[in-house]
């Protein structure tokens, strides 16, 4: 291999690792069908949202984390989630493509994290949609008092081969997602019926939650005044719940992936995540405090809150009415769940970044077909043989991640252009007609600032985690190393405040940038570092690093699958420029 050959590899490279795809907001160009309108998204992200997260996390969250002082924990989850969205509402308010998170990280920050961000999210659904199967499962077998499992292990045995195998075959899973997978597959119109039915009775359940907990609840359980107070683990344990609690605020996300089968992406996506979120957070705040005004912590089980709470007050009736939920809610989850993965794999294929068969539409049902039968039967296999709960935290840790550089990617925006109809497009003309090299400087000193803030968060937040800066009785130095790094950061916020260009256009914007984007990205940062713990960080990186290497691969093999007209790279704008200098 000559060395000029080589060059060009490397140059190739870099040039697929850099390129930015560029999304008109006026095309509406898709072959799927737009059927969905606000109302129906809406209902998409409470029913991908009101999942087996509340059912489960608040128990774990009042007992063992927080006590009473969960009810905090659920409202902070709330707003640190609508801080979030408020980034995923300006993406989606100007691009009207399916995608999510990728789609926007593949606009601002070129192909290679692009790629990462979508294999953490492909990642992230696969595991989800078996962990919500087994899940399922594991409920409709308690209604016949564990009979179903019995009888399995009688006549297939066990299976010892070790994790991340289980220790029995989940036929229940298995056939589950199968009947998930034939609704999915009939088309948007059954899966957006089915949802809206199952959302509408999971909202009941928890409303019901709600005001038997003020009819039946006392309010001395929420002052606990016996064991430990409203705060019985103090300010760090509300911050581990708030970790916690966070999870079961995810899923509008299916919002985003929606885009190109709503009939008014550009309106419909902001105004839905708002909208769910509210409905959500209220939810979630009025059934946490009925559960606690209905049992003491201390006698809350953690397996099954809800239904122990009812059980403790002698209301049987109530605790059956109750066990509809989980059932109904991870149904209509896994639903969603199957919907999102087969749309998220669509995205990424007419992307060249995965399969190309999963790009493909059947004619009748427009839906990816081949994608949501294969992700189907990976889910269905995987609950039958597989015990993948471990996997959670990963989960966990990728949305984090996201969400530090969906909000980072705010700044960055911000920093290149006010606006345009197109992201992409926008930095098209800006910067060939402008090349200067002080313009350069000046947009990677952003990056690099960004970087180097995200950095400095990381750093503040896992002193704050390892010493006692939170206690009654705080390490001064630490204390001090903390105040220092703080300052740092609003240092640095307000240099990048100097390099923004102020907003303009009709869609909607973040307020108050630099500040919103950075109170968000230390706030993800400091609760990723609670949530997280050495094993699961060393998944994370496994998975990642094994995602680089399919990345590699697919370069290696395909060439140019994308037009190289759809996408501008760093290297490409400097070129641009001297060919209009010349």
């Amino acid at each position: 291999m000559t060395c000029l050959n080589m060059r060009e590899r490397c140059g190739y490279l870099w040039y697929r690792m850099t390129r930015r795809k560029t999304i008109e907001s006026s095309d509406t160009t898709t072959a799927l069908n737009r059927y969905l309108s606000t109302f129906h998204l809406t209902f998409m992200g409470v029913g991908a949202t009101v999942g087996v997260g509340i059912y489960v996390l608040v128990g774990v969250a009042a007992k063992e984390y927080a006590g009473p002082g969960m009810l905090i924990s659920f409202i902070l989850a709330g707003i640190v989630t609508l801080m979030n969205a408020l980034c995923f509402v300006e993406f989606g308010s100007r691009i009207p493509k399916t995608g999510g998170s990728y789609t926007y990280v593949y606009e601002s920050m070129g192909e290679i994290m692009a790629f990462l961000v979508g294999w953490i999210i492909l990642l992230g659904y696969l595991t989800s949609g078996a962990i919500g199967c087994r899940a399922w499962s594991g409920y409709f077998d308690s209604l016949f008092d564990g009979a179903i499992h019995n009888k399995t292990v009688d006549i297939f045995g066990t299976i010892n081969l070790g994790p991340p195998f289980s220790h029995s075959l989940d036929l229940v899973a298995f056939c589950f997602e199968l009947t998930v997978l034939f609704i999915v597959s009939l088309g948007i119109h059954a899966s957006a019926k089915v949802n809206f039915v199952l959302s509408m009775v999971s909202i009941s359940v928890l409303l019901f939650v709600t005001i038997m907990g003020f009819i039946f609840g006392n309010i001395e359980n929420v002052i606990n005044k016996d064991h430990g107070g409203f705060f019985p683990f103090g300010v760090k344990g509300v911050i581990v719940a708030t970790s916690a609690c966070f999870y079961a605020f995810q899923g509008f996300d299916v919002i985003c992936l929606s885009a190109e089968e709503s009939k008014t992406p550009l309106k419909s996506i902001p105004r839905a995540i708002l909208f769910e979120l509210i409905i959500v957070t209220l939810l979630y705040a009025g059934s946490s405090f009925s559960l606690i005004m209905l049992a003491p912590v201390y006698l809350i089980d953690t397996k099954a809150p809800i239904p122990s709470a009812f059980a403790v007050n002698n209301i049987q009736w109530a605790k059956y009415v109750v066990t509809i939920g989980p059932v109904l809610g991870i149904s209509n989850l896994s639903l969603l769940n199957l919907y999102s993965t087969s749309r998220h794999a669509y995205c990424m294929a007419n992307d060249g970044l995965f399969l190309k068969v999963f790009g493909v539409v059947h004619k009748k049902t427009q839906v990816p077909l081949v994608g949501v039968m294969s992700i189907g039967i990976f889910v269905a296999l995987s609950s039958l043989f597989l015990d993948i709960a471990d996997l959670v935290q990963f989960n966990v840790l990728g949305l984090f991640v996201i969400n530090i550089i969906i909000s980072s990617n705010i700044v960055i925006l911000r920093s290149r252009t006010s606006d345009s109809s197109a992201v992409g497009d926008s930095e098209r003309k800006t910067m060939a007609s402008k090349c200067q090299i002080s313009k350069i400087i000046d947009k990677f000193s952003v990056v690099f600032l960004i970087f180097v803030l995200v950095v400095i968060s990381l750093m503040a937040s896992l002193l704050i985690q390892r010493t006692p800066v939170l206690s009654s009785q705080p390490n001064i130095t630490a204390l001090c190393t903390v105040i220092l790094f703080w300052l740092l950061i609003v240092a640095i916020s307000f240099i990048i405040k100097l390099k923004l260009k102020p907003p303009t256009g009709n869609s909607f914007k973040v307020p108050f940038v630099p500040l919103l984007p950075v109170i968000i990205i230390t706030t993800n940062m400091m609760l990723l570092v609670y949530a997280i713990d050495l094993d699961g960080l060393i998944t994370f990186s496994v998975l990642i690093l094994i995602g680089l290497v399919i990345y590699l691969v697919l370069i290696i093999f395909s060439r140019d699958v994308m037009p190289r007209e759809t996408v501008i790279s760093e290297e490409e704008v400097g070129l641009m420029s001297l060919e209009q200098e010349s």
